[in-house]
């Protein structure tokens, strides 16, 4: 019998043919041999299906339908999965080949978190930080945390109200019931030009985080929405440099 925990990686993923075929080597490279691998494709019209097909006799399941946004695609992912689950997205790969093989004595319980590395260079993680607050445990880096598929049955997954931020408010949720292990090591270097990079969806983001931290964490709802506007206006302002070559 193996001993070793299960690793369930989840991939969802969106006409994304530019970045999936790095994130799925990432995965199959793994030395780590007890791992599934999960990719749940929204109805791509790319090249994306065509990428997944070339390595499906690797892929434990994929599919590919229309989805009712992210959360929706994130819990038909973990309804398929066994064991302690990965959300790596499109673009994100894991930090070196052995990587799930030296963290994985570190899966006991049922939310373990590791830090991450952004394409540009920022690390990610709360494991240096002294006060572990509930506000600050719920911003856990979703790429590097490993949740068990028991807790997201037990709990309910991902609400289909969140759009953008359905990982904040299933940690702010879960955080009341379990604090998450903190490892102060890197596992994932991950893709930080993500759906809420965009200025479309920066206002979305921020309300909903808003949201958030009104609901579970008692936040003034007149400070919350000023420093929300403020946010989407300073990244308004950013981007009009940016585009004037005024601001790299």
């Amino acid at each position: 019998m193996n001993t070793r925990p299960l690793v369930s990686v989840i991939t969802v993923v969106f006409n994304g043919e530019a970045h999936l075929e790095e994130t799925i080597k990432s995965v199959l490279n793994q030395t780590y041999e007890n791992i599934e691998y999960i990719i749940i494709d929204g109805g791509s019209t790319d090249g994306t299906l065509g990428i997944i097909k070339k390595y499906e006799d690797r892929i434990t399941y994929w599919i590919s339908e229309s989805d009712e946004g992210i959360s929706d695609a994130f819990n038909k992912g973990v309804k398929q999965s066994n064991g302690y689950v990965l959300m790596l997205n499109a673009g994100d790969i894991f930090k070196s080949q052995n990587i799930i093989q030296e963290c994985s004595k570190d899966l006991t319980g049922d939310i373990i978190s590791f830090e991450v590395l952004s394409i540009a260079g920022k690390k990610v993680g709360l494991a240096h930080y002294k006060e572990e607050t509930d506000l600050r445990l719920a911003r856990v880096p979703h790429q590097g945390t490993f949740v068990h598929k028991n807790f997201y049955t037990q709990h309910a997954g991902y609400s289909l109200a969140f759009k953008i931020r359905m990982d904040y408010e299933f940690f702010a949720r879960s955080i009341k019931i379990v604090k998450p292990k903190l490892i102060k090591n890197t596992i994932v270097i991950y893709d930080n030009d993500g759906i809420s990079s965009t200025l479309k969806n920066k206002f979305r983001f921020e309300m909903e985080g808003l949201i958030i931290e009104y609901l579970y964490f008692n936040k003034n709802i007149l400070y919350l929405f000023t420093r929300s506007i403020y946010r989407v206006l300073k990244s308004i302002i950013s981007s009009t440099l940016r585009n004037f070559g005024i601001r790299k």
